[in-house]
């Protein structure tokens, strides 16, 4: 266990601590600051020490360093003595998302994800999912400034309330980017796929690298650190991942279905580890879902997938890979493997084909995407535009929408009056799914944090949308 050792020493060679500090999160340290000429200045700190408040001061610098050293070690109060909340960007089944800025440096705009702390000592795994969280994320904040992952600075306790401070990001989810291309009738462009899934994959090989498995890796949990920029990918929310050194994984069942891989959902021995490929599995559902817009596993409702993908029954097979680069083709299929001894690995797949190689269609495979499975009318449903493109004329498509169920309303406010925390009132409700522990007789207990419902797979020609894509590689 760290400790910070205070010293109060009466002689040069007296070095020994009256204080011993334990540095973990459940301890809690304040600050004592000063503005001055638009600067915060830190005047002394404070500690809870056998049922007591002790206070200790210094030189600005000198603190300055020692909050750097403690920085995710312990949580530090009164988060409003160092950052103005100014607006919120978003909601969450357990958290809200807030753009803060730091005070006395004016361009430094920040994000704070509050946790709300009764929801986590309510779910059953909430407070170990929270923890994990920080301890992977105050890891891999110490790596390479260019890693695809979302930077936390510190920690934060409020009276009702942890705050996580992280990196602003100013774009999309990767599955707000595919909504938005869906309302377009539109797919990603395969040079787009490309950039996506290698910085993806980069991702992942750093992770595996450092022993660390995600285990929830999905569209919402990507995001984009600039608006339309898909080489700024960042992988977010690290709730449910974990160490791969541990004796035993915590809740081992868990993910969001749809993405979860076969050998999680089917684990029957709680204390038998799985590898770290289970993600390789995730990033392959990915993959698919940018490749054709639909998901891989697909229901009416949220157990319906759950099912689904346990069962794993899908063919990568027929007119719709034919659509694809035979380069596409071959890491999906090695990607999504069932058997974990047979996937492939984040650096074997980048060391594929897809990344190496200029990506081209066969004329077959060209021919072949004009050719339906039906003939019941003769009518063309693509004509010629004045500028040569292709456009739908009486394509039976519908647009898929994603519905959740079982909504709720989470509380508006944030507000830790006694303890001169942020307050955000009046915060616009935004509605989110059940979230927490599924048990259903065939599958056992699954634990998933934020469980989207299902999507339901309308069967619609989507022909209008590979050929777009193909005029844009």
């Amino acid at each position: 266990m760290s400790r910070v050792r205070l010293l109060t020493i009466q002689k040069a060679k007296d070095q020994r601590p009256k204080y011993v500090y334990k540095l973990q999160l459940s301890q809690q340290v304040g600050w004592i600051t000063e503005q001055k000429n638009n600067k915060l200045l830190l005047k002394a700190f404070t500690i809870r020490y056998q049922n007591k408040f002790k206070d200790f001061t210094g030189k600005t610098e000198d603190l300055q360093k020692l909050r750097e050293h403690l920085k995710n070690k312990v949580t530090f109060s009164k988060i409003s003595d160092f950052y103005e909340a100014q607006y919120n960007l978003g909601k969450g089944s357990s958290a809200k998302v807030i753009q803060i800025k730091e005070i006395g440096a004016e361009s430094v705009m920040l994000a704070a994800k509050a946790i709300d702390k009764n929801y986590l000592q309510k779910s059953e795994f909430g407070m170990q999912a929270f923890l994990n969280e920080v301890a992977i994320l105050n890891f891999l904040s110490k790596q390479n400034s260019n890693s695809p992952f979302i930077k936390l600075y510190e920690t934060f306790e409020g009276d009702h309330t942890y705050y996580l401070i992280l990196d602003l990001l100013r774009g999309r989810t990767l599955a707000e980017e595919i909504d938005l291309l869906k309302q377009k009738k539109e797919l990603l462009s395969l040079k787009s796929v490309k950039i996506i899934m290698q910085q993806l994959l980069e991702g992942v090989k750093i992770l595996h690298e450092n022993n660390i498995i995600h285990r929830d890796l999905k569209p919402d949990n990507i995001m984009f650190r600039e608006q339309d920029q898909y080489n700024t990918l960042i992988i977010v929310d690290f709730g449910l991942s974990t160490f791969t050194d541990v004796s035993k994984y915590q809740f081992p069942k868990c993910g969001t279905p749809g993405y979860v891989a076969p050998e999680i959902l089917n684990l029957i021995d709680r204390e038998l580890k799985y590898d770290k490929v289970c993600d390789i599995f995730s990033c392959g559902c990915i993959f698919y879902k940018l490749l054709f817009g639909d998901s891989l596993f697909f229901g009416n409702t949220f157990n319906e997938v759950l099912a689904q993908n346990k069962k794993c029954n899908f063919i990568l097979d027929g007119r719709d890979m034919d659509m694809i680069s035979l380069e596409a083709q071959q890491l999906l299929k090695r990607m999504l493997t069932k058997n974990p001894a047979e996937r492939i690995t984040a650096k074997q797949a980048l060391e594929s084909d897809f990344f190496k190689n200029q990506i081209t269609l066969s004329p077959q495979n060209i021919m072949k995407m004009f050719k339906t499975n039906n003939n019941t009318s003769n009518k063309n449903i693509f004509q010629p535009t004045a500028d040569g493109q292709l456009s739908e004329a009486e394509s039976p498509f519908q647009r898929i929408q994603n519905k959740l169920l079982n909504q709720m309303d989470f509380d508006a406010d944030i507000s830790e009056n006694k303890s001169s925390f942020i307050q955000i009132k009046q915060l616009p409700q935004v509605k989110k799914p059940s979230c927490g522990k599924i048990e259903d007789s065939t599958l056992g207990s699954f634990y998933t944090k934020d469980p989207l419902n299902s999507f339901k797979k309308l069967k619609a020609s989507i022909i209008f949308y590979q050929i777009k894509y193909l005029l844009k590689i």
